[in-house]
């Protein structure tokens, strides 16, 4: 219920009536539950929920009061004028995720309303997060814990990145992983991230990250294939996990065999430019700031042209807001000006790509604090050595 009237007093600020909330991740959010429905928040505190499917398991998992059932949307204008005790003027809406025929519907029902889109204010309202919600991105990192202890046993060459991406599902699951990764951007698809061995990193990808990957088919290019790997040739595991519906992404890097003393530094430097971020996590810190800082402070070691991504795969970023959608704000790139502040996670991931070997850095997601980036996982960032012979255990390959 705070989370209501946090957004009750966001609504009377803006000379709104109300919001209506419809996607899952917003749902879920305020009412504590995903079920199928329709969420009003008026900017007098009250709410009305809205149930389509299932009514039963929306009362028995949300903490909310007015949780009703419905058939239909031609049921709103009288449902809310029944809580709220007048028309609709003026009510905003999630517009980047919510489809035009359903919004056309909306004004359809609600003909005396005003509608605009809050979907910013509603992603920086969820972008600041509660003790309990920091508690479960841990708890999520305990998953990834879970995958990069196992997976040093389990990575040898002759494997595939599927074999890897099947294993660490496997783990992540067992340790409670819920099995979805939420997204906000359109026609954006994710698994639990990005499996590569050596050059399938390089590859061209669609997705707005710095890893390519080979993929299995055309209709899904990313983010494991059939590559093997490979002695002398780094693998880069970018897994998240998943705990009620917080996410905690977190990337490291194996090696089988040796690495030389150059793919060391590189790996090193990442590190550098990690902790460089990461001790400017502050509130007040202006994350397009933070950016340039970092770009200059990685010029300054030589890392340019592959950083972040090789070749027309780089992305103009070094860290992305994290919660219960991959995709949050704010992003540590240009244009985000708006100040840090207390409680918002971000995952910090430098990455170097090298032509003719793969990718090494790391990703650690870290909370805004008043001493800089609080570390959610403490599974160590150094490249980590595994056999560059096959056998042992790498299990049945994919």
């Amino acid at each position: 219920d705070s989370r209501i009237q946090t957004a009750a007093v966001k609504i009377a600020e803006t000379g709104l009536n109300a919001w209506l909330i419809s996607g899952t991740t917003n749902l879920y959010y305020f009412t504590g539950t995903a079920q199928n429905g329709l969420l009003f928040i008026f900017d007098n505190g009250k709410h009305l929920f809205l149930v389509r499917k299932s009514l039963e398991r929306a009362i028995n998992e949300s903490g909310l009061t007015e949780i009703v059932g419905f058939r239909s949307l031609k049921e709103l204008d009288d449902r809310v004028h029944g809580v709220y005790g007048s028309t609709l003027k003026f009510c905003g809406f999630e517009g980047s995720t919510v489809p035009v025929s359903l919004f056309t519907r909306y004004q359809s029902t609600l003909p005396d309303c005003e509608f605009s889109d809050v979907s910013m204010e509603v992603r920086w309202l969820r972008s600041v997060k509660s003790d309990f919600e920091l508690q479960c991105m841990v708890k999520a990192g305990k998953q990834t814990e879970a995958v990069f202890r196992h997976m040093k046993d389990f990575i040898r060459p002759g494997i595939s990145e599927l074999d890897i991406a099947a294993e660490a599902e496997y783990v992540a699951r067992k340790n409670g992983h819920q099995g979805i990764i939420r997204m906000h951007g359109f026609n954006a698809e994710l698994y639990y991230g990005v499996i590569t061995a050596g050059e399938s990193a390089n590859l061209p990808t669609d997705f707005d990250g710095p890893s390519g990957s080979s993929g299995l088919y055309p209709s899904a290019p990313h983010p494991a294939g059939r590559v093997k790997v490979t002695a002398g040739k780094p693998v880069l595991v970018d897994f998240m996990g998943a705990h009620m519906g917080y996410l905690c992404d977190e990337t490291r890097v194996y090696f089988p065999g040796d690495p030389s003393d150059e793919v060391i530094r590189l790996h090193q430097n990442c590190v550098q430019i990690q902790t460089f971020v990461a001790d400017r996590l502050k509130p007040g810190a202006v994350p397009s700031e933070i950016y340039e800082e970092t770009r200059k402070f990685a010029e300054g070691m030589g890392l340019t042209k592959n950083l972040m991504g090789f070749g027309p795969n780089q992305v103009r970023f070094f860290g992305h807001g994290l919660g219960l959608e991959v995709d949050e704000l704010p992003v540590i790139a240009p244009q985000f000006d708006r100040e840090l502040v207390e409680g918002i996670t971000i995952a910090v991931e430098p990455k170097y790509y090298v032509e003719g070997l793969g990718a090494v850095g790391v990703e650690n997601t870290f909370a805004v604090t008043g001493l800089g980036g609080n570390r959610l996982v403490e599974f160590p960032d150094d490249l980590i050595p595994v056999p560059s012979t096959t056998g042992g255990r790498g299990g049945g390959h994919v």
